[in-house]
């Protein structure tokens, strides 16, 4: 998952303190204050050739003044968060159908409730749409409980909609999870590639996660890919698919895309 936090640039002696600030974000967030812009994820030597583009949200203004998805996370509120993205999502790839994106939902989310019998409902009656869907699940947090989170991958990919987990190898993700759960896609964080860059170790290291993997889901990513440089090392070293910034910016301008990008009630 590519950093969110340029889009919310902190701002000097901001007063409020975290239950303030979150009641800010949904506020901004009901007023439509926010859209999703998109990256697309590439394959190395053939960097026209798009598997899917990721969707990440951005303010339209100025900011907030503070990254809010750690502090969403922290207040354990960004399920709501997570489910009004989808439902964007959905509507975006209903009306293009030559769109295939990517959604990011924090771990905090695995758990089975209403809301997700719901849009298990909508992907199961939609199939050609959930097939071009691909939930990331973020390893900034832990999963509530993790036979629920198990299961709800198992459901998901069920309906068609691919699985993957975000910036693995970063936060609390567990080989044992990704056994159970058998994502489709696991995205190497970006980190990787950082420490890969002027370390003989990190390019050791990089290649050996590359290569485990390989063997846990049939689609691996590196994630971070700043220059030309980063992707020869990433090709060199057995990655199938990139993405970063040297593939430009995340952008909301898809050429032809149909409806609003931006996330509301």
């Amino acid at each position: 998952m590519t950093s969110h936090e340029p889009f919310f640039r902190p701002v000097a002696n901001n007063p409020l303190n975290d239950l303030q600030r979150a009641h800010l974000f949904y506020e901004q967030l009901q007023r439509g204050h926010f859209h999703l812009a998109f990256q697309p994820v590439v394959a190395p030597g053939e960097t026209q050739r798009v598997l899917y583009r990721e969707s990440l949200l951005r303010h339209a203004g100025e900011g907030l003044g503070f990254n809010p998805f750690p502090l969403l996370e922290r207040l354990h509120v960004i399920r709501p968060l997570d489910h009004r993205v989808i439902c964007t999502v959905l509507t975006l790839l209903r009306d293009n159908p030559a769109l295939t994106l990517g959604c990011n939902i924090s771990a905090l989310s695995t758990v089975l409730d209403s809301d997700w019998d719901q849009l298990l409902e909508r992907f199961s009656s939609a199939p050609e749409v959930a097939r071009r869907l691909v939930i990331e699940i973020t390893e900034s947090a832990v999963p509530p409980n993790h036979r629920s989170a198990v299961d709800l991958v198992h459901r998901l990919r069920h309906t068609g909609c691919r699985v993957a987990v975000d910036d693995f190898g970063s936060g609390f993700g567990t080989l044992s999870f990704i056994q159970q759960s058998q994502p489709d896609i696991i995205k190497i964080d970006q980190s990787y590639i950082q420490r890969a860059r002027n370390s003989t170790h990190g390019e050791k290291t990089l290649k050996y996660l590359l290569e485990l993997c390989k063997t846990l889901a049939p689609c691996v990513i590196v994630e971070g890919i700043e220059t030309s440089a980063d992707l020869h090392l990433a090709q060199s070293l057995g990655s199938y698919w990139v993405q970063g910034y040297l593939f430009g910016q995340p952008s909301s301008d898809i050429t032809g895309m149909q409806g609003s990008s931006r996330i509301s009630n």
